[in-house]
């Protein structure tokens, strides 16, 4: 049923939670799972900072590398790992129609009461922005 898995990956927990939960779907289904993160630059940059924000993303893009390539290797199942800049809920969505995935997995943060008002849910966006099924994992 699912040919194709797309995760949205930020390093976190929850984030974890779901690729291993998207590996598991990949080994009931034969599927292939790609997972995505999103580097939001949508930030004002001044210019002597600009550097270390630079320093810093690459280290953590390489960190992430690494997770996936240790959790992929300990489950037996090949994950393809990309990055993009822009907000999290338009990368993910985006992707998940260049891709043409089957199923869109995601970590939930938990945010609720005004934390969720006011910094909303990538999850939720991706779910409203997108055709693909969306599959959230807590």
């Amino acid at each position: 049923m699912y040919k194709k898995l797309l995760v949205g990956y930020d390093g976190s927990e929850q984030a974890r939670k779901a690729l291993l939960h998207a590996i598991q779907l990949a080994k009931l289904h034969s599927s292939k799972v790609v997972a995505v993160e999103a580097i939001d630059s949508d930030h004002f940059v001044i210019e002597g900072y600009y550097r270390e924000d630079h320093v810093k993303i690459k280290e953590r893009i390489m960190a992430h590398t690494e997770d996936i390539k240790r959790i992929s290797h300990e489950h037996g199942i090949d994950v393809e790992f990309k990055v993009a800049r822009g907000p999290p809920d338009q990368v993910i969505s985006k992707f998940a129609e260049e891709e043409d995935v089957d199923l869109i997995v995601l970590g939930t943060r938990g945010f609720k009461g005004l934390k969720k008002v006011f910094l909303g849910s990538v999850s939720s966006s991706v779910a409203e922005r997108t055709k693909r099924p969306v599959l959230v994992v807590k």
